[in-house]
This record gives structure tokens, sequence and C-alpha cells, in this order.
């Protein structure tokens, strides 16, 4: 499909394009910061026939938004079978930050939070890690401990444990996530652009 025909019953109207960018959006696209909604331009026909769409904002003007939202975060933790185990930390993590925002994408891999339509995800919360936006760009990756698996006797061992959750807390920050080469926007941690795979 060429990017002419993708979404071509998306009106014109609703497709909007940042300077210099190579992918249209909607005036509600999750990827656009306030600094690129400022700058938003109308598309033109000539837009539309060049660039495709944003694939969220494809998804979302079509009528399906493409991701579950939540009132709660505890809501959206438990809709991602995030390990009891890992809750407690991540609310913690949560509790400092904007969760105005909660959701799910599709494909359900992770819980996203942000202060609203038009700012950057805060934070990426998936099952074992998060991943929280820092002032200077990026993310910095947290590893969460995870329970230990039992022994063959049926046992866990406390110490074993104990030295898996000091290590967890002693690594050091992963670097951040690449950006998409479509859409320029920050991956999550699982790599794939919800936008534009």
């Amino acid at each position: 499909m060429t990017p002419a025909e993708a979404g071509t019953e998306i009106p014109i109207e609703l497709l909007y394009r940042v300077p210099y960018g190579k992918v249209l959006h909607g005036k509600d696209c999750q990827h656009l910061t306030p600094s690129r909604l400022a700058t938003l331009q109308p598309a033109t026909d000539l837009d539309r026939q060049k660039f495709k769409i944003c694939r969220s904002c494809l998804i979302a003007l079509d009528g399906d938004p493409g991701r579950d939202d939540f009132e709660s975060f505890d809501a959206a933790l438990e809709a991602l079978h995030v390990p009891q185990t890992n809750r407690p930390a991540m609310r913690a993590i949560a509790e400092g930050l904007d969760t105005s925002r909660i959701w799910i994408p599709k494909k359900g891999t992770y819980v996203a939070v942000s202060p609203g339509t038009g700012h950057e995800v805060t934070a990426f919360f998936s099952k074992d890690a998060v991943e929280v936006r820092q002032e200077e760009g990026g993310y910095e990756r947290l590893v969460l401990s995870t329970p230990t698996p039992a022994t063959p006797a049926g046992r866990t061992s406390a110490a074993k444990a104990a030295r898996k959750t000091k290590t967890a807390a002693a690594q050091e920050p992963e670097p951040a996530p690449p950006t998409c080469p479509t859409c320029y926007m920050q991956l999550p941690g699982t790599g794939i652009c919800d936008s534009c795979d």
C-alpha cells in the first residue's frame, strides 16, 4: 500500500505535518511534543501523496484509538499483568510523575504515562523494568527485581534473592533507547515504534 492509499478515507483537514517532518499526524497524536504541536502545519494534497500517516494516528482517525486508556495506574498494572512484587516500586516511581494520561498500546507491552495530549511520555512501565524520561532528554532504565524461582526442593534461597536485588539496584542505567528512523520519536523499551511498525 502506498502512502497515498493508506487512510484515504481520512479527511485531509484532520492531517498535519511538522516542518521538515516526513510523517503526517492528527492533532491528538501521542508522539507530538508541545514544541512540535506549536509548529504544526496543515497537510497539503502533495503531502498526502508523498508522506505516510503516523500509524497510531491512522488507527485513531479511523475510529480505533490503538490503545487502551485507564483512569488509574493500578488498573493499568493489573491489565498488563505486572508481577505483584514489582508493583510497589512502580507505584512509588509513578507518584513522582504526572500521570494524567495512562494507556497501554494495543500490542500490550507496557504502561505509558504522560501529563496529557501533546506531551512526551514521562515513563514506560514494562513487567520488569521502568524507563523514566530525564530532564536533559532520553530515558533512564531501571530494572526491577523479579521473584526468585523455587529451588528443586520447592524452597527459594533468601540469600540468592537478596544478592539479585542488590545487583539490580547497583546496575548502571542503560543508554536511552534509539529514535525511530521514520517519525524521529524516542522508541519505547521494546524497540518497536507504535506509530510506524
